[in-house]
């Protein structure tokens, strides 16, 4: 029988890698930013096998809308990007992928690129594990907080064993027009794409002497 996404599928799956990580005693201390993301992405990974799933890190994935040119000052540039990867994806045999970034802070692009794989059907997930959290969740993408502490000089964050108090919360459920509507986008890039390869230059293979 076909895999069939719920609404709250996201919130599902942060809710068991939190069940995991407390089961597993999660935990880290005085550690290095540097150390932290990696131990929690090893969790996570453990916790994707532990379900049986494939897991790829660094995984590529695309924008749904293509990059538009951008005067940045003295040049210009193409945002977003053409390409980006996601920390993990996560390969299952019996539903779509899990899309997962895992951050200290909440700069960055993680909160793009989980919108646009929610958008595409796909569970997002962002875990968290320091610093404020914005108060708002794109549609589809639920949220799992590691609260950490930190000391000063040098700066070492810890972790203590994660319980059902790390707060998990999420966006509302990605609406049909809204996933239609992304879809058609994703498709319509897809093709132009084709297009811009099919009008590129083809270069004779250099000949080394």
């Amino acid at each position: 029988m076909p895999h069939e996404p719920t609404a709250y599928e996201s919130e599902n799956l942060a809710a068991s890698l939190r069940a995991y990580l407390s089961e597993t005693g999660f935990a880290f201390t005085g550690v290095t930013a540097k150390e932290a993301t990696p131990a929690i992405t090893r969790a996570v990974a453990n916790w994707a096998k532990a379900s049986g799933w494939k897991c790829r890190s660094e995984a590529p994935m695309r924008y749904i809308d293509p990059p538009r040119p951008m005067d940045m000052g003295c040049r210009r540039v193409w945002w977003p990007s053409w390409s980006a990867y996601l920390d993990l994806r996560l390969l299952r045999e019996d539903g779509p992928p899990i899309a997962v970034e895992i951050d200290r802070e909440d700069t960055g692009t993680a909160m793009d690129k989980l919108r646009d794989e929610a958008l595409r059907g796909r569970p997002a997930l962002w875990i968290r594990w320091h610093g404020p959290v914005r108060a708002e969740l794109p549609a589809g993408v639920a949220r799992l907080r590691l609260p950490t502490r930190t000391t000063r000089s040098p700066i070492r964050y810890t972790l203590t064993a994660v319980d059902d108090t790390a707060a998990i919360t999420c966006g509302e459920p990605v609406c049909p027009g809204a996933l239609e509507d992304a879809l058609a986008r994703d498709r319509l890039r897809i093709a132009d794409e084709k297009r811009a390869a099919a009008l590129r230059p083809s270069y004779p293979p250099l000949i080394r002497c």
